[in-house]
Formats: structure tokens, sequence, C-alpha cells
């Protein structure tokens, strides 16, 4: 340490080749130590997310087709997410985020259908009355890691499957 309690970059960064040997205090590094920034990026993780309206009569359509978006953007910015695609089909909600690897899919799901829930019901009375429930999206949701959109035969499954537990035999 020098005068001022600091310890000398140098003398701290002496280390052993061997295991069983220690360099003496003498020996220090003649090349400065860089260190360079990390891209967020790189410690981010990308689900493509999937919801679908709980009353197929819901259709994401008109001012709601373009509110969820804008709804879906607002929360991301809240919560540090990032959006990569949206996709706003008359019969579904789909999307691309990357997420902090510590955001598990259950905690921002949740929070996307909780907001976007009391958006829709807020600003459109007619959908509040038809739905009893505080959720306007169906039960369940489907996400998949990585940031393409779902396939088609993959979206049109997991509409009838839904449906069909929901007793709604319509697809």
């Amino acid at each position: 340490m020098d005068s001022s309690g600091q310890t000398d970059v140098k003398s701290a960064l002496a280390f052993s080749f061997s295991q069983d040997e220690l360099l003496d205090e003498e020996t220090t590094f003649t090349e400065e130590v860089v260190f360079e920034p990390i891209h967020q990026e790189s410690y981010e993780l990308t689900y493509t997310c999937l919801l679908i309206p709980r009353f197929p009569a819901h259709q994401l359509k008109g001012d709601l087709a373009l509110f969820l978006p804008q709804w879906l953007q607002q929360i991301c910015v809240s919560f540090g997410w990032r959006i990569e695609f949206i996709n706003t089909d008359p019969d579904y909600f789909q999307w691309a985020m990357s997420v902090q690897p510590e955001t598990p899919p259950v905690r921002f799901m949740q929070q996307i259908r909780y907001d976007t829930s009391r958006m829709i019901f807020e600003n459109f009375g007619r959908i509040r009355q038809e739905n009893l429930s505080n959720d306007f999206w169906a039960h369940g949701y489907l996400v998949v890691l990585g940031s393409r959109p779902h396939p088609k035969e993959m979206v049109e499954q997991y509409l009838r499957m839904t449906r069909r537990q929901q007793g709604l035999n319509t697809l």
C-alpha cells in the first residue's frame, strides 16, 4: 500500500505459474491491465411469447390492436425488458422479448398479463362487462426460448388445445 492507503496494482497482481511456488514480492507485471466493458446482450435470454383472449369473440382488432403493442412497450421499458418484435393477430398476441437470466418466464408473463388486462378493462368497458374475471387472457401462455415467431402449426395447436380446455370447441 502507498501512503494514501491504496494497494499498488502491479504488486497486487503478482502470481505464480506453479501452485507450489510463489513469486517473490519483487516480481511485477510490465503490461497494464485493461478492463473491457461487457455488453448487456450477452447476458440476456430471448423468449417468444403468445397470449390469446379468454373469449374468442374478443378479437384483437381496431383500437385494441393498436394499443396493445404500445402498452407492451411501456411495460417492458418499465421493467428493463427489451422487445424484439410484436405481432397482433385477431386471435392472438405474440411478441419476442429479451430479459435478464434471473427473470423467469412466469414472472414476466404474470406481469404482462396483469398490466395489459388492467389497461384493456380500463379502456374497453364492453370487454370488462363481458369478462367477469380480472384477466383478459385465456388461462396459460405459450413461451419458447428464442426470437423467432412460433410456427403457424404450433399456434393453431395451442389455440385448439386452449379452447378445448375451456370447453369451447370453436376451432
